[in-house]
């Protein structure tokens, strides 16, 4: 499909799957190439500022603002193991839900500047929003990427993914700061899988809603 095409065909689709009953990875190596392709793809999102160099002196070395690290279905189904042992399931934890459905996850974060206060993560100045704003650019670049090649995605904001515990048993410098877990979902699933479309999918208004023309 053309651009246009997979923006308005671009829609949030979560699938809930038991944690205790996960379903078979069924996508194996093609996939992963699909999925380098999907990142490539993501990469060519502008951004203003290169990230800081001591980011780039760890083991990824890109100048770009953003990181991605890949789990694939098998490494999401370990993922879920070891979740399921550090706390107890809650009927409402769809981060365990998509991680029994998924054929992927990618794990989006961006690359603050180094704060000038020890209490704060990173500060809250014009270069590090910029960074931000580059690494939410990329992250649609892959959603769109994904949608028209048929593969069901949802951006979530990583609920428990983001603590720091997790991100250490992930390998994720813990200077980076999650900002999207991207699940891939399989093309086809029983009808037992629960599915959920966005919540502000009906509160999308009309172009007038939120443009307008500026008369001088």
């Amino acid at each position: 499909m053309n651009t246009e095409e997979a923006i308005q065909k671009r829609r949030t689709l979560k699938l809930r799957v038991n944690p205790d009953e996960p379903l078979p990875v069924t996508k194996g190596e093609e996939f992963n190439k699909t999925i380098e392709r999907l990142i490539e793809l993501a990469g060519q999102a502008p951004f203003h500022y290169q990230s800081a160099e001591s980011h780039q002196k760890k083991k990824l070395t890109g100048a770009e603002p953003w990181r991605f690290h890949v789990l694939d279905g098998e490494s999401c189904r370990q993922l879920l193991k070891s979740l399921k042992k550090e706390e107890p399931m809650k009927a409402s934890d769809g981060i365990k839900q998509m991680l029994a459905a998924a054929d992927a996850l990618i794990l989006s974060t961006w690359l603050p500047e180094r704060s000038r206060s020890l209490s704060r993560k990173f500060h809250p100045n014009v270069k590090n929003m910029e960074h931000i704003a580059a690494t939410g650019a990329a992250i649609q670049n892959l959603l769109l990427a994904a949608t028209a090649k048929g593969v069901i995605n949802y951006w979530s904001s990583g609920g428990c993914l983001r603590k720091p515990k997790v991100l250490e048993f992930l390998g994720i410098p813990r200077q980076e700061i999650l900002l999207g877990a991207v699940f891939l979902f399989p093309d086809e699933y029983p009808d037992s899988v629960q599915t959920k479309p966005g919540k502000n999918a009906g509160a999308r208004g009309n172009l007038t809603d939120y443009m307008e023309w500026v008369e001088l």
